[in-house]
């Protein structure tokens, strides 16, 4: 996954994105609330303080038990929650705390993260929908070509054209790719410079003459493009499907 990308696009810290990933199936409501009570708790005694809260153990219970009712968050979401917070990165008017267990300002923070966090998710969810379908169409193809191959020889078997233009372009590439073309000894130069030839015969009609020196240029280059094609298709014709 491409998380700089994704942080650049949304502007966020690489290391945030990575720990949203990372706790996305640690969620409460997939790990269980019980299983999870003793690590809320120990992660709300360690926050606290950090805002000048010294709770008492009631209140730590109650808090505790407040954020478990935020079962779309993970223990260690709620550490970042707080932080993003602090650094003023949450859609919140308020951002205080004011020394003291206040539910509804805490409230306040996780469900702003929450709502910060499905940016996240559906960037994320985005780049893996990309790299999804790359990989099926990389598939696709890969299948595509297997089939093709197994049906080239009955294709080739079952060729009813009459000369060498008749040759589709891209057989030529699937046959060296098979191994079915191989050139005798000069061979090769034989065919290209025939395939030359022919392609040297192609007319040029001009109507003024400077018109004429304009077609002369292009005609070099379609000629050799086209030399290319011919000698391709020649080789086909002669060498694997045996045709003189």
């Amino acid at each position: 996954m491409n998380l700089p990308a994704i942080a650049m696009t949304i502007e966020e810290k690489i290391q945030d994105i990575q720990l949203v990933i990372d706790n996305r199936d640690k969620r409460l409501f997939k790990t269980g609330i019980v299983e999870s009570l003793p690590k809320i708790n120990q992660v709300v005694k360690q926050i606290l303080p950090l805002y000048g809260i010294d709770a008492s153990p009631e209140h730590l219970v109650e808090l505790t038990q407040f954020i478990t009712t935020y079962k779309l968050i993970a223990v260690d979401e709620i550490k970042l929650a707080f932080e993003k917070f602090a650094r003023q990165e949450l859609n919140i008017d308020e951002h205080k705390l004011y020394g003291k267990v206040d539910l509804a300002a805490i409230g306040r923070i996780l469900t702003a993260y929450i709502t910060w966090r499905q940016r996240v998710y559906f960037n994320v969810d985005m780049e893996d929908e990309k790299k999804r379908g790359k990989m099926e169409e990389e598939q696709r193809q890969v299948e595509a070509k297997r089939k093709f191959y197994a049906e080239f020889p009955e294709m080739l078997s079952g060729f009813k054209g009459e000369s060498y233009e008749d040759v589709p372009v891209y057989w030529y590439d699937a046959a060296m790719e098979a191994g079915l073309i191989g050139y005798a000894e000069g061979e090769k130069r034989a065919i290209w410079e025939e395939a030359q030839d022919i392609a040297s015969k192609q007319k040029i009609q001009a109507d003024t003459y400077i018109d004429f020196k304009t077609q002369l240029h292009r005609a070099a280059e379609e000629n050799k493009k086209r030399a290319v094609i011919i000698a391709q298709k020649l080789a086909v014709w002669r060498i694997v499907l045996n045709r003189i």
